[in-house]
């Protein structure tokens, strides 16, 4: 059997090697001549899977190392008759890891409080649920916007509209990008949407770029200084919109769900499905854990905000984003975009981030044990 993958995705030597004859592409420029003799293709977001790339190919399972499908034609594999799989959810941690690092930059250059804030989240699955689940552990209110979970029932909790989701002081984007059914998200936030947003407002975007409509970002972020922009994904990726990259508080190349943890977690989850789909045997042993990364250490931060200096330690979110906006400036984006995540393929996600006690009140030990981390 010949197994196609991309040659950045994660372990896939060590979980698929056995079953087949691997080979390598890059992501970006994968032709379908490079395809004939394939049987399995192993693709990320950056690869568009359609008729036209697989048409004439022999292949039968096709496999996605992401949460997001919007890059997929599943309804030509349906017809095609072509086995699909997704990685949904294997990297909910480190986007959430993503969001509460969000509002610890927040916290120490915004002053924002988070205690005694309304969270507003819209999408509550694999990614949105969790961070719902982790605000409320924290005490946090929190309103939810899921049509799909409402009708279906799911969730145990209250869902909000989109409306009273806006009304919130922090609002995260947490859906998958669509086009058309009873709920379409592309251009989900447009210009009433956004001018809906309350002073003050902190606005994360981690989902897909599209989801906002980023011509009607610009002029209202012109006029309202107050909102604080925290952007992931843009429309149009790799090659983005630099002058909105600029303007917004926080911008990064699409490397929130980026971990450790979440690639291997997503190599593992299509090797399971593969293994099912072709009858083939399982490996015997489990791979060995991934270890802990070295111990947090926080220097110079103030006592009452510990806890939130600790997270940009850990994940020095404000230092990637000048670097990224840096690169854009030198014009060098698209390829800033890609090598950009690729650095981040060793970013270690808070469950495995030690820390020690020193500095820390009984307070911000529960919440930092919430986030993830444990203490020595």
């Amino acid at each position: 059997m010949k197994i196609f993958a991309d040659k950045n995705i994660l372990a896939v030597q060590s979980n698929f090697s056995r079953h087949g004859e691997l080979h390598f592409f890059d992501g970006r420029s994968v032709s379908r001549a490079d395809l004939i003799d394939a049987d399995a293709l192993l693709v990320r977001s950056i690869t568009p899977i359609n008729e036209s790339l697989l048409d004439g190919t022999k292949i039968r399972f096709v496999g996605t190392a992401t949460s997001g499908i919007d890059h997929v034609d599943t309804a030509y594999l349906l017809d095609a008759g072509i086995h699909f799989v997704d990685a949904k959810g294997s990297n909910a941690n480190a986007v959430v890891d993503y969001c509460f690092t969000a509002l610890a930059f927040a916290a120490l250059h915004r002053n924002f409080s988070l205690p005694g804030s309304r969270i507003g989240i819209v999408g509550a699955g694999a990614v949105g649920g969790l961070f719902a689940t982790k605000l409320e552990k924290l005490g946090i209110e929190v309103r939810c916007h899921d049509p799909f979970l409402a009708l279906r029932g799911e969730g145990n909790r209250v869902y909000y509209s989109l409306q009273e989701v806006l009304d919130c002081d922090v609002v995260s984007l947490h859906v998958p990008l669509t086009t058309d059914g009873p709920h379409p998200t592309r251009n989900l936030l447009g210009a009433e949407e956004l001018t809906a947003l309350r002073k003050n407002a902190i606005l994360i975007n981690a989902c897909r770029g599209c989801v906002v409509d980023e011509l009607a970002l610009k002029p209202l972020l012109s006029k309202r200084d107050d909102i604080m922009t925290v952007f992931d994904v843009w429309a149009y990726e790799p090659t983005i919109d630099s002058s909105l990259a600029q303007t917004v508080d926080i911008a990064t190349p699409h490397i929130a769900g980026y971990s450790k943890e979440a690639k291997s977690n997503a190599t593992k989850i299509l090797a399971r499905a593969f293994e099912e789909h072709f009858r083939l045997s399982a490996a015997e042993e489990e791979e060995a854990g991934e270890g802990n990364a070295d111990v947090v250490a926080v220097e110079n931060a103030p006592e009452k905000l510990a806890q939130w200096s600790t997270l940009l330690t850990a994940f020095p979110l404000d230092k990637l984003s000048e670097q990224f906006k840096q690169a854009l400036n030198d014009g060098v984006g698209p390829e800033a975009f890609d090598s950009f995540r690729q650095k981040l393929l060793q970013r270690r996600e808070f469950t495995s981030r030690p820390l020690g006690r020193d500095i820390y009140s009984l307070n911000q030990q529960e919440q930092l044990i919430v986030l993830g981390f444990r203490f020595e």
